[in-house]
């Protein structure tokens, strides 16, 4: 355990250039990758490739990898096996976005503008070779438990697409809204994180500790999104933004809760995925935040966030683990709690 150690001097600026080349060389192999022989026709990766987005699930590969790094691991990190890994947990979000682009908000315009570029058959079949592509980089990795993590992230991401379909039509509950959000985003961080550990051959403690980081994490960074969509500035045509949401029909809990409290929210919602009308945004915007659905997802943020500084306080002190630290902190300063100095501590003498 950590107890009172001192953590060292962290090389933020050094750190920060090596993942930032680590993420330079990833994104032209994703490409190339995704779009390569065997993709299903008319699919083109760089319409989920947006320029400066950041690619926290290959960086958290990396970091996890190297802040599982100890004396007696049973192997070198292998830099070529990390890059695989990383591409490999960047495909599964890309599998992801390829069903919301293909399932979308039925009558919605971004919908019917969505059609042209990616048809439902397009996406169910961009999925799967994704989803096989991510296999083939990660059955050579030198630790063979990576493909059974990959499987049971897979499985994860199946099952909330299924209650995903299951919500089709209606307001899901912030229950599945929630559990819908553990089964995508937050199975991948958990993959990525797992997987990292694995890479440095960790024993199953660092393992465990880096699989509750990425779960917690996951959910975190889902919710921060979800929050920021409903609580920033209304910017109408950026990715991941509020009329990107409502065009895809993706699942908020924000929403979730906000319909829960206040039934009506639900139609406003409808007509304003639909017509994607600025005036009518707005006035989503405006019944949510009546609501108590902004502190609500708050709240959650920073539990989650919180747990997942926990889960680190057992790793040895180095620059990744305080990055990887600085990531939950970050995602707690988004729902307005505390950020501590350090991983929080478990209380030992």
């Amino acid at each position: 355990m950590i107890g009172r150690r001192t953590p060292p001097r962290v090389d933020v600026d050094q750190l920060s250039a090596d993942l930032r080349e680590f993420a330079r060389r990833l994104d032209g192999a994703i490409a190339d990758l995704a779009s390569g022989d065997g993709a299903p026709p008319g699919f083109d990766a760089r319409h989920f490739l947006a320029p400066g987005v950041p690619r926290v699930r290959p960086l958290l590969v990396l970091l996890s990898a190297r802040a599982a790094e100890v004396e007696d691991a049973r192997r070198e990190l292998d830099p070529a096996a990390a890059e695989h890994v990383a591409i490999a947990a960047e495909l599964l979000h890309f599998a992801v976005l390829v069903h919301d682009a293909a399932l979308g908000r039925p009558g919605g315009r971004r919908r019917r503008v969505a059609r042209a570029l990616i048809s439902r058959t397009v996406g169910f079949l961009g999925g799967n070779h994704l989803t096989l592509r991510a296999m083939e980089l990660v059955r050579v990795a030198p630790a063979p438990e990576i493909l059974g993590d990959l499987v049971e992230a897979m499985r994860d991401i199946a099952e909330g697409h299924a209650l995903r379909e299951a919500c089709r039509g209606r307001q899901p509950s912030p229950d599945e809204a929630l559990r819908i959000a553990e089964h995508t985003g937050a199975a991948i961080f958990h993959f990525a994180c797992r997987a990292g550990a694995r890479l440095a051959g960790a024993p199953r403690p660092v393992v465990t500790a880096l699989s509750r980081y990425g779960r917690h994490t996951g959910l975190a960074w889902t919710v921060a999104d979800d929050l920021v969509a409903f609580d920033g500035t209304l910017a109408v045509d950026g990715p991941g933004g509020l009329e990107d949401r409502l065009a895809h029909g993706r699942p908020s809990a924000v929403l979730a809760w906000a319909a829960a409290e206040d039934p009506g929210v639900h139609a406003i919602a409808v007509v304003a995925a639909q017509t994607l009308d600025p005036d009518r945004l707005q006035a989503l915007l405006a019944r949510v935040r009546a609501t108590g659905a902004l502190r609500q997802a708050r709240a959650l943020l920073i539990r989650e966030a919180w747990a997942a500084r926990q889960a680190l306080s057992t790793l040895p002190p180095s620059r990744a683990r305080d990055t990887l630290d600085g990531l939950a902190g970050h995602l707690a300063r988004v729902g307005g709690g505390p950020e501590p100095e350090a991983a929080p501590d478990q209380g030992q003498s």
